[in-house]
């Protein structure tokens, strides 16, 4: 009589027995199927030589290869230092496009490897190798910025070489009116090329430091080559009413937290008129017309409150003025 304890036995025997031989079976078949290893062949072929920094260059390759690796000889990307951490970039689709953000002569290096087809061993490659000079002419400012939490204000370019930076006299900030220092801010410049050398009004640009952005600079951007381009940089307030009474009773200033040039003047009482003092260099329009104290206003109606600049007209900053009955 077999025993409960014996068929357990003779069972896990049996199972053990069928599982040695189908990883047999398996081995065989693998190797089987296995191939050597093909001899690599690798042609490629490269769109320019001569690049811009962050021009795209771009390399098809043909022939033979199981995997191709490009070192492009920028760094940590050099064929002669793959031993000390240097690595290189894996092609896909037989297409590799890379740029490069500093200017040089770099030998650029692709490895083609082809290995068996089951075992990974027999690894044999061939390699295709040329050189890439990258210039660096850029002395282009693609932004102008500056934070004044919690907004971010970006000034406007007009033509190729003046820049208009725009601020409000006060902005909202946790329901609160908080003024707007524009003597004493920040600058952000936005270049594509980290060798480019820049200087405001003759002193090395630095980040860090305080410009009065209610004033007029001259920028200037010099590239690793040499090239030199120049700008000035206009320092705008949003105007504002300086006095407004609607029907002999003062009107309410309501900002916008999200729209720092519109203004809205909230009155009471009907059909009034409109009486307001404004800064030299600055008009009320309507459309092109210019409006005068003691005109009719149109509730809702949405206004232009126009600041131009002392010696460049096409300068201006303009608020957006609603005359609003409460």
């Amino acid at each position: 009589m077999i025993t409960k304890r014996y068929r357990k036995l003779l069972t896990g025997l049996v199972l053990f027995t069928i599982h040695c031989s189908l990883f047999t079976l398996f081995l065989a078949s693998c190797s089987d199927d296995n191939e050597p290893a093909r001899t690599p062949s690798l042609q490629a072929n490269v769109s320019k030589t001569n690049l811009e920094i962050n021009e795209s260059m771009e390399i098809h390759f043909t022939g033979v290869a199981d995997q191709i690796v490009v070192f492009t000889g920028d760094k940590d990307h050099q064929y002669e230092r793959r031993d000390s951490s240097n690595t290189g970039f894996a092609v896909n689709k037989g297409l590799f496009t890379y740029s490069y953000h500093t200017p040089g002569t770099f030998h650029v290096v692709c490895i083609a490897s082809t290995y068996d087809t089951y075992l990974g061993k027999s690894l044999k490659t061939d390699m295709y190798s040329f050189d890439v000079t990258v210039t660096d002419d850029v002395n282009t400012i693609d932004a102008i910025s500056a934070t004044v939490t919690p907004n971010v204000y970006y000034a406007q370019l007009i033509g190729d070489d003046t820049w208009v930076m725009r601020l409000p006299q006060k902005q909202l900030y946790n329901n609160r009116e908080i003024a707007v220092n524009a003597s004493r801010q920040r600058l952000n410049l936005s270049i594509e090329s980290d060798s480019a050398k820049v200087t405001i009004d003759g002193e090395p640009y630095n980040s860090r430091t305080y410009y009065a952005l209610n004033a007029d600079h001259a920028i200037r951007v010099v590239s690793a080559s040499g090239t030199v381009r120049d700008y000035t940089l206009y320092g705008m307030v949003y105007p504002e009413l300086l006095t407004v009474t609607v029907g002999e009773k003062e009107a309410t200033l309501r900002r916008s937290a999200y729209y720092q040039d519109l203004l809205t003047y909230i009155y009471t009482g009907d059909d009034p008129t409109l009486d307001f003092t404004v800064d030299d260099g600055v008009q009320l329009l309507d459309g092109q017309s210019v409006v005068s104290p003691g005109s009719l206003i149109v509730p809702n109606h949405e206004y232009t409150l126009r600041r131009t600049h002392g010696s460049n007209t096409q300068v201006t900053a303009d608020s957006r003025i609603i005359f609003s009955k409460e």
